[in-house]
């Protein structure tokens, strides 16, 4: 099962294999991103307390932006392998990067607004 849909995946030319990445890479940077939200709010944040909230939030933005830019790096690193041009790959990791600051941009102040004290 798994060969037939690696060989399906090869098949494909590379631009459908690079959106298919974006895709694929932004679904799950953005689901890991509200798990560590969720996770951290139901363990380690005291959300009755609005001084335990606002020193969270800087914590949690770091915490995010460094999944986002690790999510940009590695999505890089696998469009060497998927795109054969430069220039495709630079096309690929610039959108991805836009969509990944703009997704880091709304979390981030859906935060403040659901944190807000």
């Amino acid at each position: 099962m798994q060969k037939a849909v690696n060989d399906q995946f090869n098949k494909m030319n590379a631009p459908a294999r690079g959106v298919l990445l974006v895709v694929g890479a932004c679904m799950v940077t953005v689901c890991l991103a509200c798990s560590i939200i969720t996770f951290a709010s139901m363990v380690f944040i005291d959300t009755t307390k609005c001084g335990a909230v606002s020193r969270a939030l800087p914590v949690l933005w770091i915490t995010i932006a460094v999944v986002f830019l690790a999510s940009v790096v590695v999505v890089g690193v696998k469009a060497r392998k998927i795109i054969p041009g430069v220039a495709g790959r630079r096309a690929i990791v610039a959108v991805y990067g836009v969509v990944m600051l703009v997704s880091y941009v709304v979390i981030a102040f859906l935060l403040m607004v659901a944190f807000n004290c």
